[in-house]
């Protein structure tokens, strides 16, 4: 969040954030000059960022309806995806909830976790139980975000793309500058 300064100080005055209230206080206690911005040093180059404290319930911003998806990124620890439109998109997540299942039903498209090639951690899926969930949310098409410098992006695509062919599954791994076509 740090990062987005050069952005607020440059191009748009401010960056509006989306955050849960639990999420909001412990914000005030690790990024306390981000959320009050009275003590900071004139001239001092900070991020900008207007918080929007939401609950775990579908809200509404500029005429598109979003719906937060509750899942764990770790133990104890909640985490929001997000589902806008037909878009499912959730990283950060080492489990899904029952209760979110539901609320992916009909994604279009799904942007998922997958830190790992070969297994999951504590607070992120690996490749293997990120596929367990494209089967059982089935997607129209899957998009994995998240990758570390162990995932072989080439050979990993080329081995996912079988999947079309033996499963009926349209999965891929992500990257930067990636652009997909959405009507939402």
């Amino acid at each position: 969040m740090d990062d987005l300064r050069d952005w607020t100080n440059n191009v748009q005055p401010n960056i509006p954030i989306y955050v849960a209230e639990r999420d909001f206080e412990v914000m005030k206690k690790t990024h306390y000059y981000l959320v009050d911005t009275s003590g900071i040093t004139p001239g001092a180059a900070v991020s900008k960022l207007q918080f929007n404290i939401i609950q775990e319930e579908p809200f509404v911003i500029h005429d598109l309806k979003i719906t937060p998806l509750p899942v764990w990124h770790g133990h104890g620890y909640r985490s929001l995806g997000f589902r806008f439109g037909n878009i499912s998109y959730i990283s950060d997540v080492s489990e899904i909830p029952d209760e979110t299942y539901p609320l992916l039903e009909g994604s279009e498209i799904l942007i998922l976790d997958a830190l790992r090639p070969d297994r999951s951690s504590s607070t992120h899926f690996g490749l293997p139980r990120a596929l367990e969930e494209v089967r059982k949310v089935q997607p129209k098409r899957t998009l994995f975000t998240g990758m570390m410098h162990l995932m072989d992006h080439e050979k990993v695509n080329e081995d996912l793309m079988k999947l079309m062919d033996t499963e009926g599954l349209d999965v891929q791994l992500s990257y930067d500058g990636l652009r997909i076509p959405v009507s939402l």
